[in-house]
């Protein structure tokens, strides 16, 4: 039983590793979709905000595989919002504000990138 400790560990942290650079790569994707784009122009343009839309659900979603431990290293994380946003994109998709996606989009992924790729350098130092 002790030689699966290492292993579990090994593939949870590959786990949230890889959770950490879906994130990222969301984040690019967003940030590129928004570049140079006003708000306005966000929720006129029909794919540009879905695209959007669903990068956000994504970056929710695989939350729930990061480290054990990442609200603690980052406090500064609205984790439990972070899920929220994508549950309500998911499941009530009709009440979802599609400012409050711009605003996310525009304003909230700078720091959630800062955060993730300080966990980044933590996964990758364990």
């Amino acid at each position: 039983m002790p030689e699966r400790t290492p292993s579990v560990s090994f593939e949870r942290n590959k786990r949230a590793l890889e959770a950490v650079e879906v994130t990222l790569s969301a984040i690019g994707e967003i940030e590129g979709f928004i570049a140079e784009v006003f708000s306005s122009r966000f929720r006129a343009a029909g794919k540009l905000m879905l695209a959007v839309t669903h990068l956000v659900q994504i970056i929710g979603e695989v939350t729930k595989d990061m480290a054990d431990g990442i609200e603690d290293r980052q406090p500064g994380i609205p984790w439990r919002q972070v899920r929220d946003m994508r549950y309500r994109i998911a499941h009530e998709y009709l009440s979802v504000d599609f400012r409050m996606v711009w605003d996310v989009a525009t304003t909230d992924l700078a720091p959630l990138r800062l955060a993730q790729i300080a966990e980044r350098d933590y996964l990758t130092s364990c």
